[in-house]
């Protein structure tokens, strides 16, 4: 007699995502299944359909894409919210 232990990952409406024997990689699916929901929503958010939306996180999270995503999300840096000469300008 064996006993297996089988972890499921769940989507939304319950869909079955995948079913894994090691914990570690239903972790890892369960955390990208949670990044790629929160991009979907984004996107969503934007007035683009659901299954729309979900197609263009997946595009956005997949191994080949990912990274040069990142690589050039990092290399933003933030507006700062007044520049000197905003501020000059309103207090001519």
């Amino acid at each position: 007699m064996a006993i297996r232990t089988l972890h499921q990952v769940i989507g939304r409406n319950d869909q079955v995502i995948g079913e894994f024997m090691d914990l570690k990689q239903a972790k890892e699916m369960d955390n990208r299944t949670d990044v790629l929901y929160f991009l979907a929503d984004l996107i969503e958010d934007q007035g683009i359909g659901e299954q729309q939306a979900e197609s263009i996180a997946e595009m956005l999270i997949n191994d080949n894409v990912r990274s040069d995503v990142i690589g050039r999300l990092r290399s933003i840096k933030n507006l700062p919210s007044t520049t000197v000469n905003e501020t000059e300008h309103n207090q001519t």
